[in-house]
């Protein structure tokens, strides 16, 4: 059975964006983000967003993928995001950029049994964050890959909140880099 991964950076209080989206607070690490990237792709095959998310992502990675200036494991990187296929949460999407992409029709737990059940690697929930914290509300993340940065805000987008159940978590894994991130890995309790 395919399993939902949610990948996110946080910050030491708990946000995943600042009050406004902003994510100014994260850190390059070249490391880090080799590793890391390395290790997802080698786990899925199939990207869950939402509908702002879908658009930022898809904006953000065609431009780092074709700029001139683009470090080749980048463009490598930047391209997989552009062309792995999505499933995109919405009720007001009308269009999808590519056909490789569908949109989801059913409620988040319906359609995600429904999708684990389908041949295929694991499935990776990138955003936003309004997405994010409705499939965490629903208990239907199955492993937590989390980027925790050196950085308090005082007010920002929690990952965590109005949870119907506590989400009690079991960490699996984790690395501390020099930039001061530390990647950890969590599956449900």
């Amino acid at each position: 059975m395919r399993k939902v991964i949610l990948v996110s950076n946080m910050t030491l209080d708990g946000a995943i964006a600042g009050p406004a989206g902003e994510l100014d607070w994260m850190l390059m690490d070249h490391q880090l983000n080799v590793e890391f990237t390395e290790q997802l792709r080698a786990e899925v095959d199939t990207m869950i967003t939402g509908r702002k998310a879908y658009h930022q992502l898809n904006e953000a990675f065609s431009a780092q993928a074709a700029h001139p200036d683009s470090p080749p494991e980048l463009v490598d990187f930047a391209t997989w995001m552009v062309e792995t296929p999505k499933i995109v949460f919405s009720r007001t999407l009308t269009g999808l950029l590519s056909p490789r992409d569908r949109l989801a029709t059913a409620d988040i737990p319906a359609e995600i049994k429904a999708v684990k059940e389908t041949e295929g690697k694991g499935l990776v929930l990138f955003g936003g964050v309004e997405t994010v914290q409705q499939f965490v509300r629903h208990h239907v993340v199955d492993e937590y890959w989390l980027k925790l940065y050196p950085v308090a805000l005082g007010n920002g987008q929690p990952l965590f909140t109005d949870l119907l159940h506590r989400a009690e978590l079991k960490l699996v894994d984790s690395k501390a880099y020099d930039s001061g991130v530390i990647t950890l890995k969590y599956v449900p309790a």
